[in-house]
């Protein structure tokens, strides 16, 4: 006689292979990342572009953009990673910010991720800490002078090279009369730093050189390099649109759009705002100190991505990092968002001529991030803020380049140990 299985052993093996089914289909589910970011402003780019990109090659891995208003962004993260609820891949703020997320252990290593061989090691300095690298670069801003290729035409001028000739391109534009030479205004002063001394400057305390001194506490302030490029920056002023004190930043923008002022001292950020009335834009780098002097590009790195040392997704997220070192995506997101650009040392190129001809100003340039952001800013007074308050005060008063860096020199100097006396 043939065993025939009884009833209950046959529902008990049909259950498994539905348990099994069930097991299947679960470890073909998609590992799901989240993605938190500042950028709120990409969130097309991002789900448009940039992911679909990456899941058409990597179907078993899912990421969601989540971000948040810039403003917020620094609060929230720290609040969400405190709070076990961050998400897998953070969008990284570069040198002190993020240096603390570090040291308070937000973020996990990426050492032996093969990606990073694709950045130097200056590329990566703003996310690296005792040797250790947290987050993969993703895009730097430069800062340079938009200016109106048809007024310089009409008034027969060429870009500057020297500070000399960008006197006398000012001065001319002034002197007929038709337009301001500049639009700058004082109403919002992270701009005065970003878009103005920390572009010319460099020029002056030769870029890494004098920002590295301050770092080391080889150079102070009150140097006499760190003057001129106070002075230099001051000397704006008679350029300056009437009612400076209360222009803003979008306000100096559509200035510039509108066609009534010929050049705007800008990062490269604004491409897409400044050429959105049709205007015929330009663009020149910070002037050399004089002829034949060495030119100096500021390049910001802006952001990069790190892992959330809390994740459970640790390797799919080492995954998604390593195609975001890659070429494609640096393809991919340059030339979805104009004005920001590759880190890394693959190839890539620009679709908008704008960008394109900001990113040649970096030929013969040696580059430099922003003064005071690196080290400086971690205690209190911070550099970087104390910059933005005092540039604010010169160019709305008759205070001088000597009161402004001695005044910051002490600020500093109160706090950070490589500049106190020893």
């Amino acid at each position: 006689m043939r065993w025939k299985p009884a009833r209950t052993t046959l529902a008990i093996l049909a259950l498994g292979v539905s348990i099994a089914s069930i097991a299947t289909a679960a470890m073909a589910e998609p590992v799901t990342l989240t993605l938190g970011s500042w950028r709120t402003e990409d969130l097309a780019i991002w789900q448009d572009q940039v992911l679909p990109a990456f899941e058409a090659s990597h179907p078993d891995i899912k990421v969601e953009f989540a971000p948040v208003n810039t403003n917020e962004y620094n609060a929230a993260i720290q609040s969400q990673i405190e709070g076990g609820t961050g998400p897998d891949l953070i969008t990284c703020r570069p040198f002190d910010v993020n240096n603390e997320w570090i040291g308070r252990g937000y973020f996990a290593s990426l050492d032996g991720l093969a990606g990073l061989a694709n950045f130097t090691d200056t590329a990566k300095a703003a996310w690296t800490v005792d040797g250790a690298t947290y987050c993969v670069p993703v895009a730097a801003v430069l800062a340079g002078f938009f200016y109106n290729i048809d007024i310089f035409n009409e008034l027969g001028l060429t870009p500057p090279t020297t500070a000399a000739e960008f006197t006398t391109v000012l001065q001319k534009i002034q002197d007929s009369g038709k337009y301001t030479p500049l639009a700058e205004g004082s109403s919002e002063s992270w701009q005065l730093a970003y878009n103005g001394l920390y572009s010319i400057g460099p020029a002056y305390w030769k870029g890494e050189e004098g920002r590295l001194g301050l770092i080391d506490g080889t150079k102070k302030l009150t140097d006499p390099d760190f003057v001129a490029a106070f002075a230099a920056f001051q000397a704006w002023k008679p350029f300056l649109p009437s009612g400076q004190e209360a222009l803003s930043y979008s306000d100096m923008t559509q200035l510039f759009t509108l066609g009534r002022a010929a050049i705007l001292p800008d990062g490269s950020w604004n491409i897409n705002q400044v050429t959105s009335t049709g205007l015929n834009v330009g663009v020149f780098g910070p002037p050399a100190v004089e002829a034949g002097g060495q030119r100096y590009l500021q390049e910001m790195p802006d952001m990069a991505i790190g892992i959330n040392a809390a994740s459970a997704k640790q390797d799919a997220a080492k995954v998604f990092l390593d195609w975001v070192s890659g070429p494609e995506f640096q393809q991919i997101y340059v030339n979805s968002a104009p004005g920001f650009f590759a880190m890394s040392n693959q190839a890539v190129t620009y679709d908008n001529p704008l960008a394109q001809h900001f990113a040649d100003l970096k030929t013969g340039a040696l580059l430099t991030p922003r003064l005071a952001l690196d080290r400086l800013s971690a205690g209190t007074p911070p550099l970087d803020d104390e910059i933005w308050r005092q540039l604010q005060v010169m160019m709305t008063s008759d205070t001088t380049p000597e009161t402004v860096t001695g005044e910051l020199q002490t600020g500093l100097a109160s706090w950070y140990g490589p500049q106190q006396a020893k």
